[in-house]
């Protein structure tokens, strides 16, 4: 793989998005002491959580990542660089009219959709135009094409619910699931999963599995992601459910694939990026088997099995893999050109290794302790749970913002 950082934006143009992220994971952990953890999903309180969470960090820290990675994974130049200097801008002022309009006044709620709309449009069409034009055509870069579709199509449900809070004769539920489904399934966790076939193997020297393989797990997630919308819109109740059992035969087959990376390893150490993931990744075991028992009856299950996926597995593998990224961008851009001239340092030494450790112990710690306290419903356990969680979001951002100042 070509890993020239010429095809990928100086970190000048992506720091804010990092930065941005790093803050918005902190501002997520803090507002759980506020949170009533009995309330009902659609309840406003969770529902502006949850925005803030996926769209402050997930959202921004993928755009940020896939920007980054994209060009290198297809060999490709960003057609439309000059996107990116406003794609956070529109992202973040769209986060915060819907934080206000989920928290004080639900009419800013279609300006914070449209906010959000057009953030993604401009993300959507780089992105699809930089993968089109790439020399690299697998299936991998194909999930990363069709999750821009879903992603598109889950903002647009998000819009038309913006309206519906705001008096629009339309029932509330078809659109509630699609948005859901199209979004954790159809972008974020099908990009999750395709490039973690590539970043496991790079950051991790292991084997990386066949293309073929991959696209076992493309095909069901992309069918099952399309069955479930489908299902939810018409409605029809038997297409959701098929399209779930899909998408759960997805990810199983997802975490066989990442365990026989893992196994394939030729240099096995116990770093953060690789603590981060075995956290990650049991997270997303646990959570779809809480999800498949909530399935089949036993609604207790439910809140804990989304936080696994929300908090567990997609934080970790965030904010683990931003261990690698970010020295690897830093290094690259900043040290690189240095090296025939003066000493450089290596890219280990760019994280604070004492402060990464505390992190992750701080945000493991968090993540059990408010687990276990949804799976009892114990409020202080989760409030002793969130104040470890706030202290490793605390860790994550001086790091961040010391790689980014070195």
């Amino acid at each position: 793989m070509n890993v020239s950082p010429d095809f990928s934006p100086p970190m000048r143009i992506m720091a804010p998005y990092f930065l941005v992220a790093s803050l918005s994971y902190l501002f997520a952990m803090i507002v759980l002491f506020f949170l009533d953890i009995g309330a009902d999903w659609h309840h406003s309180t969770v529902v502006g959580w949850a925005h803030l969470y996926m769209l402050g960090f997930v959202m921004m820290s993928i755009i940020a990542a896939m920007a980054q990675l994209g060009p290198v994974i297809v060999e490709a130049d960003h057609r439309f660089l000059s996107f990116f200097h406003l794609i956070w801008v529109a992202l973040s002022a769209g986060l915060v009219l819907l934080l206000l309009g989920f928290y004080l006044w639900a009419r800013l709620l279609p300006f914070g959709a449209v906010f959000i709309l057009l953030a993604m449009m401009l993300f959507a069409v780089d992105f699809w135009w930089t993968l089109s034009h790439g020399a690299r055509h697998t299936s991998v870069t194909r999930s990363m094409k069709t999750s821009n579709l879903f992603l598109l199509l889950g903002v647009v449900s998000g819009l038309v619910m913006a309206f519906i809070y705001n008096g629009a004769s339309l029932a509330l539920e078809p659109w509630y699931y699609s948005h859901i489904v199209a979004l954790i399934g159809g972008f974020v966790l099908m990009l999750i999963m395709g490039i973690s076939t590539i970043l496991v193997p790079m950051f991790g020297s292991s084997k990386r599995v066949s293309d073929n393989d991959f696209g076992m797990s493309f095909k069901s997630m992309f069918a099952g992601v399309a069955l479930s919308i489908a299902g939810s819109l018409l409605p029809y109740e038997a297409l959701y459910s098929i399209g779930m059992v899909l998408m759960m035969f997805s990810v199983i087959f997802f975490i066989y694939q990442l365990f026989r990376m893992f196994t394939s390893r030729a240099r096995i150490e116990h770093d953060v990026w690789a603590l981060s993931m075995y956290v990650a990744v049991v997270s997303l075991g646990l959570a779809w088997l809480f999800l498949a028992l909530y399935f089949l009856g036993i609604s207790e299950l439910l809140r804990p099995g989304l936080w696994l996926l929300l908090v567990g597995f997609m934080g970790f593998m965030i904010l683990g893999n931003w261990y690698k990224i970010l020295p690897f961008l830093v290094w690259f851009q900043r040290y690189a050109p240095l090296v025939e001239t003066q000493a450089v340092p290596m890219l280990h030494e760019l994280v604070n290794q004492r402060m990464a450790r505390m992190q992750f112990y701080c945000s493991s710690g968090g993540l059990f302790l408010t687990t276990l306290a949804l799976l009892i419903v114990n409020a202080q356990l989760f409030s002793i749970g969130a104040a470890l969680l706030v202290v490793g979001a605390v860790f994550m951002l001086l790091q961040v913002m010391g790689l980014l100042r070195s």
